[in-house]
């Protein structure tokens, strides 16, 4: 008796790159919290925690161990639930019995993962900019590569999702 179709099984939101794709963010986090560790006593006096639309930080907190842990541990959180989003939504079984719309449906979803997994090494690579002696300039660019990011995912799932509806009618 043959086994199942492997076209119906759900694809891995990891693969052109691989199955740790999803991991780096919460790598680079702890490799982040190793070198505050390690240089804890470079770290500035207070931390910026939140910034503006210009680019500039708008709130800060003294550097202690629970600040720090809070900024790391919160980013981490969100990545957690990011990456568990975008596993569980290429998990669930294939909903439209077409082949055609299959596929279309697992393109939507593989991309929608993608995004989901861009999203937690956007999210991932925040705190940096609290810890690092990064520039003020280096978060407006990473605010314009998250919009980018963003708007190109959100048109190819739009793009994806109307050709979906056209394979369902």
């Amino acid at each position: 008796m043959p086994g199942p179709d492997p076209t119906l099984r759900p694809a891995s939101p990891l693969r052109p790159s691989g199955r740790w794709l999803g991991a780096i963010p919460l790598l680079w986090l702890l490799g982040l919290a190793l070198w505050v560790l390690v240089s804890w006593s470079r770290l500035p006096p207070m931390i910026p925690v939140h910034w503006g639309l210009t680019g500039y930080p708008d709130y800060w907190v003294r550097r202690t161990p629970s600040a720090v842990l809070t900024v790391i541990g919160i980013m981490g959180a969100i990545c957690l639930a990011f990456l568990a989003l975008a596993w569980l939504l290429v998990r669930q079984p294939p909903q439209m019995g077409l082949p055609q719309a299959t596929a279309a449906e697992k393109t939507l979803r593989r991309q929608t993962a993608l995004l989901i997994v861009a999203s937690a090494w956007f999210v991932a690579f925040e705190p940096a900019f609290a810890l690092l002696p990064l520039p003020y300039g280096a978060f407006r660019i990473w605010m314009i590569l998250f919009a980018a990011t963003l708007l190109t995912g959100t048109y190819l799932l739009i793009r994806s999702g109307v050709r979906l509806r056209r394979h369902r009618a």
